[in-house]
């Protein structure tokens, strides 16, 4: 049996910001897909702001989004989904995300036997976080805001 994960974005953080546009979208899926290993047996679920599900979609058109609402409501909803039973399900978790809200559910997904893995940009990333994840792994991008390509578009 083949090795099965979820991978769990907040695509604002990894963004650094709304996804304001389509092409942000693009940019976002393009970086993400050069940088995580996927399979079509993993299942990828993105969170962003109620406003911007419609732009992340033009980037994620067959991938599980969920709309959040208000100061931290992507971060409320990935929660939501680190709460279902993950461990019967698959192996690994992989969170993208440097938000330390996730710390104390990436520790508590360890404790369930699930591999855990973080890509976060490095100046975005909390220590408790790096210290609850098995692995992270930083990107080189380091301002994702100063990516002036994905304004455009």
């Amino acid at each position: 049996m083949t090795a099965r994960k979820i991978i769990l974005i907040d695509i604002e953080n990894f963004n650094g910001g709304p996804i304001a546009t389509p092409g942000q979208a693009h940019w976002c899926r393009r970086m993400l897909d050069n940088w995580i290993s996927s399979t079509t047996e993993d299942l990828i679920v993105l969170a962003a702001d109620i406003t911007t599900v419609t732009n992340v979609h033009a980037g994620w058109q067959r991938h599980r989004i969920l709309p959040g609402h208000g100061e931290n409501g992507a971060d409320f909803r990935l929660l939501e989904v680190m709460d279902e039973d993950l461990a019967a399900r698959f192996d690994e978790v992989v969170l993208v995300s440097g938000d330390r809200i996730f710390a104390e559910k990436i520790s508590w997904l360890n404790g369930q036997g699930l591999t855990t893995t973080v890509y976060s940009h490095p100046d975005a990333l909390s220590k408790r976080l790096r210290f609850a994840a098995n692995t992270v792994i930083t990107t080189p991008i380091t301002n994702p805001t100063e990516n002036d390509h994905r304004k455009s578009a």
